[in-house]
């Protein structure tokens, strides 16, 4: 190839050979496909640099990014069987606008040995400590600490992954979701991985289109909000995995809330909610919600329902004031011999209607005022003899549709 330039007053010809031409396409190439990748060659040591082919590895300080790239076999998709491993601490203050690790395109990466800890000392950083999307999946396979940070975990899109194995997961006060899962995308946590709330904040909030989690036996503590799910359509799952799994609320704390819109559609399964105060599950969106097997006790309000769509298949709702509200346009179906305790009252329904096949409501403690209470307006069913005891009165009606 011949290209002409002037220089002053003078012109000349620049000769490029094809070999040339094609070393700075193929250097152009590369610097454009593997610029984000960072510390996804394989084992972290402290004479490496972490860059796209490094043999010696990655940095044990570096973010990761892996983007399912390689170069000279190795890069944006880990080792050669997709392992990263070795002792890695990420402070993600250094970077304050970006995950501490991220994976996506495809990538398919387990984190094994050594103990990845990810903290934010600067407390500046607003993102998740760790984001999966565009179908990537990592596995945390080794020890994983997780602490002070804004948000936990996010899986983003549908093909979009994260497991993890051991380890802690906590976000500091005034944060976000200690798991997020939105448009698909999937997390799942083994029995025996702790999970921290903070004290006020969200411990999993699904979003988008919805997503899946599961827990497998996972217990969170301190959250302020345990389960929360939004968007306008698609379903969502939150399962405890056949050990169930445990949601501890801190004082005043909500289980679980359903904001989403029209066609949102979530269900919990095999879970217990524990909190003081309070409400066990709030329906404020006009999504629908099914609770499957599902126990709450402990909280001010066992359900709340004033919009959407409630379902409650087995397990128990117990309010230390009120079992069950309806109200507005709140619709609730009880069935699968469900329970519900309320101390001062059992089922009331302001608005909207109940319907409820067999199971029981029952006063707590020594007994309720009443175990089904209709006021205002409202519809409510009870079929499939349901047990109504330890009310003063079991069911009044001061305006109602039977």
């Amino acid at each position: 190839m011949v290209m002409r330039c002037v220089l002053k007053h003078h012109v000349c010809l620049c000769v490029l050979s094809t070999a040339v031409l094609a070393g700075l396409t193929l250097i152009t190439a590369q610097t454009k496909v593997y610029a984000q990748s960072q510390n996804c060659n394989g084992i972290a040591n402290s004479r490496a640099t972490g860059v796209p082919g490094d043999p010696s590895g990655d940095s044990p300080k570096g973010k990761i990014e892996c983007d399912g790239s390689r170069v000279g076999g190795k890069g944006g998709n880990g080792d050669r069987n997709g392992q990263l491993g070795g002792e890695r601490t990420i402070d993600m203050k250094d970077e304050p606008s970006k995950p501490a690790v991220k994976v996506y395109n495809r990538a398919d990466i387990t984190i094994t040995s050594g103990k990845l800890t990810i903290t934010d000392k600067g407390k500046s950083n607003t993102g998740p400590a760790i984001q999966v999307d565009k179908q990537g999946k990592l596995t945390l396979a080794g020890n994983v600490d997780i602490k002070d940070v804004k948000k936990g975990i996010v899986a983003d899109g549908k093909g979009s992954s994260v497991t993890v194995l051991k380890g802690s997961i906590g976000v500091r006060a005034g944060g976000g979701y200690v798991i997020g899962v939105k448009d698909g995308g999937e997390a799942t946590l083994i029995k025996g991985v702790k999970v921290n709330g903070g004290g006020n904040n969200t411990g999993i909030e699904v979003g988008g289109t919805g997503g899946t989690v599961t827990l497998m036996g996972t217990n969170f503590t301190r959250v302020r909000n345990g389960i929360v799910f939004m968007g306008d359509k698609g379903k969502a799952n939150v399962s405890g995995g056949a050990g169930g799994a445990t949601i501890s609320l801190v004082n005043g704390g909500t289980g679980v809330i359903m904001q989403g819109k029209g066609g949102a559609n979530a269900t919990v399964i095999n879970m217990t909610i524990t909190g003081s105060g309070g409400v066990g599950a709030e329906m404020m969106g006009d999504g629908a919600l099914m609770l499957n097997t599902v126990t709450i006790e402990g909280v001010g309000v066992g359900a709340r329902v004033s919009n959407g769509k409630l379902t409650v298949m087995g397990g128990g709702i117990q309010g230390n004031t009120m079992g069950v509200e309806v109200s507005e346009k709140g619709v609730l179906k009880v069935m699968g011999e469900a329970t519900i305790v309320g101390t001062t009252m059992g089922l009331r329904v302001a608005g909207g209607s109940a319907t409820m096949m067999g199971g029981s409501i029952g006063g707590g403690g020594s007994g309720g005022s009443y175990g089904v209470i209709v006021n205002t307006s409202g519809t409510v069913e009870l079929s499939g003899g349901v047990e109504v005891s330890r009310f003063e009165t079991g069911v009044s009606m001061t305006k109602w549709d039977v």
